[in-house]
C-alpha cells in the first residue's frame, strides 16, 4: 500500500523560452551559464504562497520505508511537446524545501496555553487541568518547558499525568 498524493503546483516551459520578459540573470546563473556553456537554458522558479511548507513525521520503530510528509521537487526534462511528461533518462529533479521561519521575538503576547476540564458521571466537581508553555516559539532540538496546574475539585485521585508533544 503506497501512502502518497503527487501533484504538479506549477509548471512553464523552460526552452524554447516563451516569456514575455527577459529577467535578468542572477550570480549564481551567470556562473551555471557560463560553466554550462550556450546550451544552458536559466529559468527562475516562483513558489505558490499558499503551499504548505515541508514537513516530515517522523517513523516510528516499526515504520519501514520513506518517512510521510509534505515533500518538493522542482523536476525537469526534455520533450518532443509539452504534454510529454519525460522519461527516466531525460529527467533530473531536485528536491528543496520550503521553510517558514518565526517572527523575531514580539513582546507582550500570552503564552500558548490549554485548559481541560473532566467531570465525572457518578462524581460530583471536576478537575481541571491547565497546560502553560513558558515562551512562544521554540527551535528544533530545543527544550519545552511547561508549567502543569491541576484543580481537583472532586473525590477522584490523580495518580499520574502524562505529557506528550
Amino acid at each position: 500500500v503506497k501512502f502518497s498524493k503527487e501533484m504538479t503546483i506549477a509548471s512553464s516551459q523552460v526552452a524554447p523560452c516563451r516569456r514575455e520578459k527577459v529577467e535578468t540573470l542572477t550570480a549564481i546563473q551567470e556562473k551555471l551559464v557560463k560553466k554550462m556553456g550556450p546550451c544552458a537554458f536559466p529559468f527562475t522558479f516562483h513558489f505558490p504562497e499558499m503551499a504548505p511548507c515541508s514537513v516530515t513525521l517522523q517513523p516510528g520503530e516499526d515504520d519501514q520505508g520513506k518517512p510521510l510528509g509534505v515533500e518538493y521537487y522542482v523536476k525537469c526534462w526534455v520533450g518532443n511537446n509539452e504534454e510529454d511528461k519525460g522519461h527516466r533518462r531525460s529527467t533530473v529533479q531536485l528536491a528543496i524545501k520550503k521553510l517558514q521561519y518565526a517572527p523575531l521575538g514580539r513582546v507582550g503576547n500570552r503564552l500558548p496555553s490549554s485548559v481541560i476540564s473532566k467531570g465525572f458521571t457518578f462524581s460530583s466537581g471536576k478537575i481541571n487541568l491547565e497546560v502553560t508553555l513558558d515562551k512562544e516559539i521554540y527551535y528544533h532540538g530545543e527544550k519545552i518547558g511547561a508549567n502543569v496546574a491541576i484543580s481537583n475539585h472532586s473525590r477522584k485521585q490523580v495518580r499520574n499525568i502524562k505529557i506528550y508533544v
